[in-house]
């Protein structure tokens, strides 16, 4: 048994506060609880989804439809991005949600999304892409702007891979009005 200070209690409650003596283990406050219940993101159900705080149908459809299409997120971070929550549901979110890799190493995103529903079509060479593929998101863009990933991977038949390597390095704004972007 761990011999006790010679002070009195109040004395010793004074020195603790002022630094002057550790802490008890006692008078520490306990670490948090883990939570209830976790789900992994790349293998969740719809029903797993929509048990989070704020999830929606819309949420839990986009993520499904992400995933029949072979997508995988790499980190929560990623997630977060696309999906664009706010602070508070973040961290209701987060002592939830484990991330594994399924497969090889996931790609690494870059810094500043591009806009692929508002993007040149010299700004969409730096997806590089082959040329084929930028000319049927140019073609695809004409009928109508992207809403999501999933949307322009069922769109343009792309692989789950070519999904993969664009969370968070690209977003979808509204289109806006303007010329036609050249087929170049």
């Amino acid at each position: 048994m761990p011999r006790r200070h010679w002070l009195d209690p109040l004395a010793r409650r004074v020195l603790q506060a002022a630094g002057q003596l550790p802490t008890s283990p006692a008078a520490t406050s306990p670490p948090p609880a883990p939570p209830a219940w976790t789900m992994e993101v790349n293998r969740a159900s719809r029903e797993q989804w929509l048990q989070l705080p704020g999830c929606s149908d819309d949420t839990a459809d986009l993520l499904l439809r992400l995933q029949q299409g072979g997508v995988q997120f790499s980190s929560v971070e990623e997630l977060f991005r696309l999906l664009e929550l706010p602070e508070q549901q973040r961290r209701s979110w987060e002592p939830h949600l484990i991330v594994h890799w399924h497969g090889d190493a996931p790609p690494q995103p870059a810094a500043a999304p591009l806009d692929l529903n508002n993007a040149s079509a010299d700004e969409l060479e730096q997806l590089y892409w082959p040329e084929q593929r930028l000319q049927g998101l140019l073609r695809e863009r004409r009928r109508g702007g992207f809403r999501d990933l999933a949307d322009l991977q069922e769109r343009l038949c792309l692989p789950a891979s070519a999904i993969e390597a664009l969370i968070g390095r690209v977003c979808f704004e509204a289109k806006r009005a303007g010329p036609s972007l050249p087929l170049n």
